[in-house]
């Protein structure tokens, strides 16, 4: 009985990992550009403006600021980046929004 109970929750929880939809890739210009480290410039009115790195994945974006070191994980406004030099980023953990400039985004 019991293994027929661990049976069937395997299959409910392999049926809802299924019916999960893939997280979608920032993509600039058609092309996806997840899990790259570029260099850029961030600047947040609360904090200032800062060189920075940034990586991207799915609807996050990973903020470096090594002279401060500060890392920030934010939420992209939109995927789709429609223009490297103003990309918004909310930031929930401080409560801001932060503008990146993506230098090296064009390859």
């Amino acid at each position: 009985m019991r293994a027929a109970r661990v049976s069937a929750g395997m299959f409910l929880l392999g049926l809802a990992l299924a019916s999960v939809p893939p997280l979608a890739a920032a993509t600039y210009q058609g092309r996806p550009v997840d899990d790259v480290w570029y260099q850029g410039r961030c600047l947040c009115y609360t904090y200032g403006q800062f060189d920075c790195q940034i990586r991207f994945h799915g609807d996050r974006a990973f903020i470096r600021i090594p002279t401060e070191g500060i890392q920030v994980v934010g939420v992209l406004e939109d995927e789709i980046i429609l223009d490297a030099h103003d990309i918004v980023v909310n930031d929930p953990k401080r409560g801001v929004n932060w503008s990146l400039d993506c230098l090296d985004l064009v390859r």
